[in-house]
């Protein structure tokens, strides 16, 4: 991660810069994505970082954009106005000649200023990209998270142009899916925001991100172990592959919800649910079973 700060320690990088996206970028879904369209070959991307639930920590941002990133916390320019702001970022990118902004971008004390008020100071090129739709829906980052504390998972992943993922650290579990039910793999989420409780299918990509590794097919599971031992678990299930998992990582891909969280009754009951929602899994991802 790097610090937009910094930059003024890296002259040679810093002078190198000379278009420059700026917004919160917690998705970098559809609309995001516009505005680094925009961007010339020496661009760079200025996150703006709040306190609040993301959808893409900004540790993972780097591995879905081709240009540089930078962040920097919202505290340190909240309070500038439009020259403060604008001198603020030419005195770190001396040989900066477009910005670039989204429709709704504002800035300054209690969001006072437009993209507009940045043309006032700057002597380059301010671009103002337009709101972007997918089939009449609105692209942000508030709707996107709106859909997946529902569970649509399935169109939370068209705003965002591609499938919504969490990643974190391979963790034991309880132990008593490869015992007596289905072996699983358990994860610790690392910061990302969690879709609605519930099984989906979905795809599990072991190992350090990368965007060239296998993805498998499976059934996700999250929320409490209402039927057990009642604890919260993030937890997959992969279709059709038996392997000794020996990674420290993993990242788990939401296609589409399954079903909701529920208690039954006893093991049998559960595990016969079990074979029905992999049954399902195995439909929607149309892969066909093995053996």
């Amino acid at each position: 991660m790097l610090s937009f700060l910094s930059l003024a320690k890296n002259s040679k990088l810093a002078k190198s810069i000379t278009s420059l996206a700026l917004g919160k970028f917690d998705g970098l879904h559809l609309g995001h994505q516009a505005l680094f369209k925009e961007l010339d070959e020496k661009g760079a991307i200025l996150c703006i970082e709040q306190e609040e639930g993301v959808l893409l920590p900004k540790k993972y941002r780097s591995f879905y954009v081709e240009y540089p990133i930078f962040h920097i916390d919202l505290e340190i320019v909240r309070n500038k106005n439009d020259k403060e702001f604008v001198d603020f970022l030419t005195s770190v990118l001396p040989n900066l000649k477009r910005i670039v902004v989204g429709y709704d971008f504002r800035f300054g004390k209690d969001r006072f200023y437009y993209p507009f008020d940045l043309s006032q100071y700057f002597k380059g090129e301010v671009v103002v990209v337009k709101e972007v739709f997918y089939k009449k829906l609105s692209v942000h980052s508030g709707l996107i998270k709106e859909l997946l504390l529902n569970g649509n998972v399935k169109q939370a992943s068209k705003l965002l142009g591609r499938f919504y993922g969490i990643r974190g650290e391979i963790i034991k579990g309880q132990g008593l899916g490869k015992r007596k039910l289905h072996a699983t793999i358990n994860l610790q989420n690392d910061g990302f925001l969690l879709p609605q409780e519930g099984v989906y299918a979905g795809f599990i990509q072991l190992g350090e991100h990368n965007m060239e590794s296998k993805q498998c097919p499976a059934v996700i599971f999250l929320g409490n172990r209402l039927s057990t031992d009642k604890s919260f678990s993030i937890e997959g299930h992969l279709l059709g592959v038996k392997v000794e998992v020996k990674e420290k990582e993993a990242g788990f891909y939401f296609v589409k919800k399954i079903r909701n969280n529920r208690k039954f009754e006893d093991l049998e009951s559960l595990k016969e649910q079990i074979y029905y929602d992999i049954s399902e899994a195995y439909r929607i991802l149309k892969v066909e079973r093995s053996g």
